[in-house]
C-alpha cells in the first residue's frame, strides 16, 4: 500500500504543478491565436517567416494538437480517480474498467491522430515532407492506449472470476 501512496503523491502533485496551469496556459494560447496571431511567437520558438500564423490551416492544426493536450488531460484525471478506487481497495469496481477502457482508447486515438496529422501538418504549413520511422512519442502513447485496453480487459476476466469464486463459497 505504501506503494500506492506514492504513485498517489506523484499523480497528485503532476495534476496540480502542470495539468492545471496548463490547461489555464493553453486557453490563453488559443484565444492568442486566434485574436493576434503575431503573439504566437512569444510562446512557440519558429524562425520568423518560417509559419504565417494567420493562416487558417495553421489556427485548424493549433487547435486540434490543443484538443488533443486536453483529451490528454483527461485521461490523466480518469487515471487519478481510477487511484482512489484502489486506495478504497476496490481495483475490480466497475468504474476502474471502464475508466481503463476510456482511457486506453482515448490514448489511441490521440497517439493516431498525432501520428497522422504532424507530417500532414509540416507537408501544409511548411511545404516540407518529413517522415520519422523510428520511435516516436505518438507512437509510445499509442501503445500505452493500448495497454490501458488490455489491462482493462485483465480486469473485467479477473472479476468475473472473483464473482464466480465467491459463489462458490
Amino acid at each position: 500500500m505504501r506503494k500506492l501512496q506514492i504513485l498517489k503523491a506523484i499523480v497528485d502533485f503532476i495534476w496540480i504543478l502542470w495539468c492545471i496551469p496548463s490547461a489555464i496556459l493553453l486557453i490563453l494560447f488559443i484565444y492568442f491565436s486566434f485574436s493576434s496571431p503575431e503573439s504566437i511567437n512569444v510562446f512557440l520558438d519558429f524562425e520568423k517567416d518560417a509559419v504565417d500564423f494567420s493562416d487558417l490551416s495553421v489556427k485548424l492544426f493549433l487547435f486540434v494538437f490543443i484538443i488533443l493536450f486536453y483529451v490528454c488531460f483527461y485521461c490523466f484525471y480518469l487515471f487519478r480517480k481510477t487511484i482512489r478506487y484502489f486506495q478504497q481497495v476496490k481495483p475490480f469496481h466497475v468504474d476502474v474498467i471502464k475508466n481503463y477502457y476510456k482511457i486506453g482508447y482515448l490514448l489511441s486515438i490521440v497517439g493516431l491522430t498525432a501520428t497522422i496529422l504532424l507530417p500532414l501538418s509540416r507537408l501544409i504549413i511548411q511545404n516540407k515532407i518529413k517522415l520519422t520511422l523510428g520511435v516516436t512519442p505518438y507512437l509510445g502513447i499509442m501503445c500505452l492506449g493500448l495497454f490501458f485496453m488490455v489491462l482493462s480487459e485483465v480486469f473485467k476476466v479477473a472479476k468475473h472470476a472473483k464473482e464466480e469464486n465467491e459463489l462458490t463459497i
